[in-house]
């Protein structure tokens, strides 16, 4: 099977200066009200690109965004298989058309309204970040999260960034490209190597403090109790494969 391209957008707005990026992945209870918040929050206010990659969804995820895609001038790239997050990041960025891009999760954790926050601070710097206030995770995810925010920093040297993992991120769309497009370690944890890797390349970087809610449809799929040994084995390895490449 092919992967499916639905492009609403195109005809009805044309262009925009920004797009918003979501990754999308087995989120139908979530999906369409998460769109929506985006377009009404900044959709009404300029144009905008919405650009969804969803990654093989397997729970009605994909009707919900062709339905809502006739309502909602947006671009959906819908794949039959499971990429991964990173891949369907790479993906994304192919059909980004605006010179911005805010790339998020598509769980509704983070306040379309906070973009605004990030919009100002666009033209001083190449990559704007959300750091999460009051992270509202779990005490097992926040704990390993902070521990490995400290090991990547003493690694490699980084600034006090507060929240180098969060995935609230307004970036020019070609510094998106670039360093998206030289991913290779961390699987589990994206952000870290990009946030890394445009660190080392010299790119501004400032963050913005923004809100984080708990997820539309529950607790994280991905950090679960029994998951957690084989994350840290394959985080700590990818890191020091990242090390080893920059250093």
């Amino acid at each position: 099977m092919m992967e499916e391209f639905i492009d609403t957008f195109t005809s009805k707005v044309g262009s925009a200066e920004v797009a918003v990026l979501l990754p999308v992945h087995n989120e139908v209870h979530a999906i369409e009200n998460v769109i929506l918040e985006f377009y009404n929050a900044i959709g009404s206010k300029i144009p905008l690109e919405i650009v969804l990659s969803e990654d093989g969804s397997t729970d009605g995820t994909k009707e919900v965004i062709k339905r809502l895609s006739k309502e909602v001038p947006l671009k959906a790239l819908l794949s039959p298989m499971r990429k991964g997050y990173a891949q369907g990041i790479i993906d994304g960025l192919n059909y980004v058309m605006s010179d911005y891009v805010l790339i998020t999760d598509s769980d509704g954790q983070h306040d379309p309204q906070d973009f605004w926050k990030l919009w100002e601070m666009r033209k001083e710097y190449d990559i704007v970040s959300g750091w999460r206030v009051k992270r509202a995770d779990s005490l097992q995810r926040k704990v390993m999260s902070k521990t490995f925010q400290f090991m990547a920093k003493k690694l490699f040297g980084l600034p006090n960034f507060k929240d180098i993992t969060a995935p609230f991120k307004l970036i020019r769309t070609e510094v998106a490209r670039e360093i998206a497009s030289e991913y290779k370690y961390m699987r589990e944890s994206f952000w870290t190597e990009f946030t890394i890797r445009a660190y080392k390349k010299g790119f501004k970087i400032v963050e913005v403090p923004a809100t984080h809610r708990p997820r539309l449809d529950g607790s994280t799929r991905v950090y679960k109790p029994w998951k957690i040994p084989k994350i840290v084995i394959s985080q700590s390895y990818a890191l020091l494969k990242l090390w080893g490449e920059l250093r």
